[in-house]
């Protein structure tokens, strides 16, 4: 919706649609849901990207990725990496049956899970990846330490988030997100056990999912098991 839009509305349908929208944003669904994942994939374009090129996959390597949204940045991950073996899971069921329609790689497949535990044997994954979701984990610990578990040895895990700093100033995110700085996210890496290797904190312009533009910091960490 656009800015000015969201000024004209009343104080309680301002308050309504923020809910809305930070529902949206932890678990599109329907029509709306389908918007918000193309809405989603554009925002974080430059996240998915910068991550995707982090990881740095060989041969058919396996890669889980957590909250892929319609999943249509796989084409570029395919592009980059086209022999690696690709998993996808979400809590949306509408972003997955979008993921299954616009992904139609052999060595791709998505998994609807309940963003608690992850369905998969240990050491299954040589490298995990997720963007934008660490928001919405219910058990932020238990949640890293299944990443871990599933993760193979030496594997890692790149995490990219947009800081407490900026998301505090969003109207939407007092409801339902929970905000991490640079070092609180190294916190919940390391208490999980995992060794944090590298760190890249950068900023872009984007359009806002409220409407309006803004300049995001945001932070990729890469932690090894």
């Amino acid at each position: 919706m656009p800015y000015f839009l969201l000024i004209a509305m009343s104080h309680h349908e301002q308050v309504e649609h923020l809910k809305e929208l930070a529902r949206q944003l932890s678990c599109p669904d329907g029509e709306q849901g389908i918007r918000t994942g193309e809405n989603m994939n554009i925002n974080n374009a430059y996240m998915t990207s910068l991550t995707i090129d982090s990881l740095d996959l060989k041969g058919d390597q396996k890669v889980l990725e957590i909250g892929p949204g319609n999943a249509s940045h796989v084409h570029y991950l395919f592009e980059k990496y086209p022999d690696v073996s690709y998993t996808g899971v979400d809590i949306s069921d509408t972003m997955i049956t979008e993921a299954r329609r616009l992904i139609h790689a052999d060595q791709a497949q998505f998994q609807l899970i309940d963003g608690e535990t992850l369905p998969f044997p240990a050491a299954s994954f040589d490298a995990i990846y997720t963007v934008n979701t660490i928001y919405f984990w219910k058990e932020p610990l238990a949640y890293t330490q299944e990443i871990a578990r599933c993760l193979k040895p030496g594997g890692k895990f790149f995490l990219a988030f947009a800081v407490k700093e900026f998301m505090e100033h969003l109207p939407f995110t007092k409801y339902g997100f929970e905000l991490y700085t640079l070092e609180s996210a190294s916190e919940l890496l390391q208490e999980a056990g995992f060794q944090i290797i590298h760190t890249d904190q950068q900023t872009e312009e984007i359009l806002s999912n409220a409407g309006h533009p803004v300049v995001r910091t945001f932070v990729l960490s890469i932690a090894q098991k």
